[in-house]
Order: structure tokens, then C-alpha cells, then sequence
């Protein structure tokens, strides 16, 4: 079963600006400002997949202003399946609701909190 788990990975999406989203050879950039007008810029290493939406879409365990991670997520599994990632590289699917401006999912290795 799928089920979102709220971490804190030191930063805030609740009330934060319009994300920027930056694809690097290295992973994908998410930069904005928080409700507190600070900068914040993340690094998802290694990312094999990403999608931003604005309607809100939540499933058991989800807050619309948190950031999480989806546990036995089916993208992922979907990525294993078509040989993208391996069953056991670790790949992980964040999901950071930014309230009602939008949401934004990776798949990737980790995330680095750069500022």
C-alpha cells in the first residue's frame, strides 16, 4: 500500500514562492523562497524522473504543505520494472506540496539541502 511519510529535511514548503526547476548532469535544482523569504536550493542526486502539477492530488498520510516520502510507490516500482533503476539502488520518491501553488515529485538517489 502506498503511504506518504512527512520528513523534514530542513526546509519548508508551506507558503514558499513558485519553485524554480533546474536539470543538471548531476540531478535536478528545486530553488525558492520560503515563507520566511529565505532562499532555498536543493539538490535531488541522480534523478531519473520528476513532474511538477498544480492541481493537488494526496494519498494516506499526505499534508499539502509538507514535504514526504512515498513509501512502495508505484512510480517507482514502474521505473524498476522498465530496467531504468534496479530493484535495489535505493531510489527514493519525494513529493514536496507547496499548498496550493503545486507539487513537485522526484525519483532520486537522495536530496542535499544546499543553502
Amino acid at each position: 500500500m502506498t503511504l506518504a511519510k512527512i520528513i523534514q529535511p530542513g526546509f519548508s514548503t508551506a507558503d514558499a514562492e513558485y519553485p524554480e526547476i533546474i536539470i543538471e548532469s548531476n540531478g535536478i535544482v528545486l530553488k525558492f523562497v520560503d515563507w520566511q523569504e529565505n532562499k532555498v536550493e536543493i539538490l535531488f542526486a541522480e534523478a531519473v524522473a520528476y513532474k511538477w502539477q498544480t492541481i493537488e492530488t494526496l494519498i494516506e498520510g499526505e499534508a499539502d504543505d509538507c514535504s514526504h516520502i512515498i513509501e512502495d510507490s508505484e512510480w517507482v516500482n514502474e521505473h524498476i520494472n522498465q530496467d531504468i533503476i534496479g530493484p535495489n539502488d535505493n531510489y527514493i520518491h519525494y513529493k514536496l506540496n507547496f499548498n496550493s501553488t503545486g507539487q513537485f515529485e522526484v525519483i532520486s538517489a537522495n536530496l542535499v539541502v544546499k543553502t
